[in-house]
């Protein structure tokens, strides 16, 4: 159906509801995929390979934030803010594709140049190995980031859930391939750059077909200048983000062997799983918001980040006890030699962050959505260095546990630093 005949037969509450529902299910798959592809690796490959196999991946998700440049989140802003208007959504989504185009063409040539130096860093040669395969996804990843903002922005939240599943199953898919054909483990990272390669064909034919006919615009330096500006102020938001999400095992792989990385990074990636709630729920919120700071309605923004924490913290407190409960059911399971005992205790730590945080995690992007990327980079900033801080104090003697304790810690910095922030900046206290 074309954007401009869309008609939107559905109430608001109805229409977020199956928004919801769609994301959700979208995050059951990627959790569920991505939780399988962590067990194959470490069954078929063994706890290193895991750990070579994440340390390459934190490398790769934090150079995608410089290849996109912040471009991602003055997409989702404008697009959300404009939605309905074909014409200007499509001249936003052409000039930032040709913007992060180049961006990640330069990003991509340094990350090459530099892998020998990250494996060094890391002690581990598979780390540079494995980045041989995964810097041209880097490329296309930049551009699918533009895209799926694009449908986010819109609010075209079924094209968005299928989409991010996609990603995750095409890993899934290329893993197996790679496995079964008794490829090296160094080549596992491949997956990253065929899922690319398949999600931007998959969203260039969906985006021209359903939503709009990219063109690049005759304004082109204005939206240019606009997007370098947004983005500038906001990159540092994404960049300390993702590396906020991975310094864990960065720093675990600089003080440990990529056996522990392995053993930690199971457990890791079920509490990511686990947080995939609140991340669902954001997503669908972050369009919603933005629509509410255009129209200047901030006490309906303050509502709604009430009634959803609410439900949220509840929500979560629930699904912790019973992950944490089945944590070692699975690992036991998969793992009968029990290679992988240790990951029990770092979830259940994990997992305590994630629930305080989870609340709040909903209204991560209201910085961004209020025009206001610079305070979010702030927050974010203030976030990573004491999750770092955290990390190197409480790895050393501590080892994985530590590695957990920090970022357990970090999730509550956070938490507290969005409601100060949230109070001064807007006036909206998420508290109460």
């Amino acid at each position: 159906m074309d954007w401009t005949t869309l008609k939107h037969t559905l109430s608001p509450k109805q229409r977020f509801n199956r928004d919801v529902l769609w994301n959700v299910a979208s995050l059951v798959v990627l959790g569920v995929s991505g939780i399988a592809l962590y067990i194959i690796i470490g069954k078929y490959r063994g706890a290193a390979a895991l750990g070579v196999f994440n340390q390459v991946y934190a490398i790769y998700i934090v150079l995608s934030q410089l290849a996109v440049g912040g471009v991602h989140a003055s997409v989702l802003k404008h697009v959300s803010h404009n939605q309905g208007n074909a014409e200007k959504c499509s001249h936003i989504t052409s000039t930032a594709l040709l913007l992060a185009l180049l961006l990640s063409g330069l990003v991509c040539l340094a990350a090459y140049f530099g892998k020998a130096w990250a494996g060094r860093f890391l002690d581990s040669p598979g780390v540079a190995a494995g980045m041989t395969y995964a810097i041209p996804g880097l490329l296309f990843f930049s551009l699918n980031k533009i895209l799926l903002n694009v449908l986010n922005g819109a609010r075209n939240m079924r094209a968005f859930a299928v989409f991010n599943a996609l990603r995750f199953i095409l890993i899934l898919i290329t893993l197996i391939v790679i496995i079964a054909a008794g490829m090296s483990a160094d080549c596992l990272p491949l997956g990253f750059t065929v899922a690319e390669v398949f999600l931007f064909v998959g969203l260039m034919v969906y985006v021209n077909a359903h939503l709009f006919v990219l063109r690049v615009p005759a304004a082109l330096r204005d939206w240019l200048a606009e997007h370098l500006s947004f983005g500038y102020r906001g990159m540092l938001n994404g960049l300390v983000s993702d590396l906020n999400s991975r310094v864990d095992v960065l720093m675990l792989g600089y003080f440990c062997a990529d056996e522990h990385v392995g053993v930690y990074t199971m457990a890791a990636t079920v509490a990511e799983g686990f947080f995939l709630l609140p991340v669902a729920l954001q997503r669908n919120l972050n369009p919603i918001i933005g629509k509410y700071f255009a129209e200047g309605d901030i006490a309906k923004i303050q509502d709604v980040a009430r009634r959803m924490r609410r439900i949220t913290h509840a929500g979560m407190a629930m699904l912790g006890l019973a992950a944490a409960l089945a944590f070692p059911l699975l690992i036991g399971l998969f793992f009968p030699d029990r290679s992988f005992s240790g990951s029990w205790p770092v979830f259940c730590i994990l997992a305590v962050g994630i629930v305080i945080y989870s609340g709040y995690a909903l209204m991560d992007g209201i910085l961004s959505q209020g025009g206001r990327p610079g305070a979010h980079t702030l927050l974010m900033f203030c976030t990573v260095t004491g999750n770092a801080v955290l990390n190197a104090a409480l790895i050393p003697s501590l080892g994985i546990i530590g590695a957990a304790t920090a970022t357990a810690c970090a999730y509550v910095l956070q938490a507290a630093l969005l409601l100060t922030f949230t109070k001064r900046i807007f006036g909206i206290r998420l508290w109460r």
